[in-house]
């Protein structure tokens, strides 16, 4: 094995099946490490994505971006073969992670499945027949957090929300954040919690050195048990959470403001108005939580910020790569720009 293969590829090499992990330390490590994502299908081509371009390999292992009759395949036992890894061949243990369609692994990389689900009375209770694998590579990228500082924090804590679309670099972002806090950027060390959901932000197998003493992560309990839990007993100055979403997140991030903590947390929006088109999230706007939202890019704008939204100004310009989409209070109501 290469020296010069970053430990994130290495990580998810353990759960590889011996085929397919021989064919990918042929490759040069300049491109293995270049690698955010590998999509796996039963009985179909391996597409492998990076930010720049996605490509198959060739029977041989050989790079192409040409579909042909020789392309190298997974099988339907591989894909199964994988998660019965991920799983720690304790499948029954993690039947909860089925349901929901995906798995988190040793050093928080992201596994989506498909398959065909297993329902009970109306609700599923698991899946079967794995069809596709998405595993999403957990990258660590050096001063991921520089531009959300200087734009969020320079002036002192405040409520931040980080928007974008999948695989613009949230998790990265947010992760960066609470240590950099934690260790003192805007002066002095800031108590941080995490609420790590998935066990993905902070996984236990990585991201351990340099961490602080003010950083605490809350590792499997829900955003809502874990802002209350927080709240109560850890006297955090801010809190990190990923990706929220429903009712109970949204209910639980608005009281722990009202007990006069700041808060950091993600979403899943390409841009400011379908992030206001998301209902759960209103009352979140309505209630001026936020001071500052700001919208990260993809591909070769990963993590970078694209647009931002400052509380409280009456018309607000969406700047970065949404600057002509023209102007937008907090509220929701959007004003298009003359000639847009």
């Amino acid at each position: 094995m290469d020296a010069q293969i970053q430990e994130e590829f290495i990580q998810i090499s353990a759960i590889l099946p011996k085929r397919i992990r021989e064919l990918f330390f042929n490759l040069p490590p300049s491109l293995l490490n270049s690698l955010i994502e590998l999509r796996l299908r039963a009985n179909g081509p391996m597409l492998l994505v990076s930010p720049a371009r996605s490509f198959y390999l060739t029977v041989g292992g050989k790079p192409t971006y040409m579909r042909s009759e020789h392309l190298f395949c997974t099988s339907q036992h591989e894909l199964q073969d994988i998660v019965t890894h991920a799983c720690g061949y304790s499948v029954h243990s993690h039947q909860e992670d089925l349901k929901n369609g995906c798995l988190t692994v040793a050093g928080g990389h992201r596994i989506g499945l498909c398959g065909t689900a297993v329902t009970e009375n109306g609700k599923i209770i698991g899946i079967r027949e794995i069809s596709a694998l998405n595993i999403r590579i957990a990258k660590e990228i050096p001063n991921a957090a520089r531009e959300t500082l200087l734009l969020g924090f320079q002036s002192g804590l405040q409520n931040l929300l980080l928007v974008g679309a999948p695989m613009s670099g949230k998790t990265t972002v947010l992760r960066a954040l609470a240590t950099e806090l934690a260790n003192g950027y805007i002066g002095t060390p800031v108590k941080c919690t995490v609420i790590d959901e998935r066990s993905e932000l902070f996984p236990a197998t990585r991201f351990e050195s340099g961490r602080g003493n003010t950083l605490d992560i809350l590792s499997g309990y829900s955003k809502a048990e874990g802002i209350s839990l927080a709240v109560r007993a850890l006297s955090p100055d801010i809190i990190f959470c990923d990706e929220i979403g429903s009712s109970e997140d949204v209910g639980a991030i608005a009281e722990g403001v009202r007990c006069g903590v700041k808060f950091v947390a993600t979403a899943h929006a390409d841009s400011i108005e379908t992030l206001y088109a998301r209902q759960s999230l209103k009352p979140l706007f309505a209630d001026k939580i936020f001071d500052t939202v700001l919208v990260l890019g993809t591909k070769e704008q990963v993590g970078k910020v694209t647009g931002i939204v400052k509380a409280g100004e009456q018309d607000v310009e969406i700047c970065g790569g949404s600057a002509d989409s023209g102007l937008l209070h907090l509220d929701g109501r959007a004003f298009v720009r003359a000639g847009a």
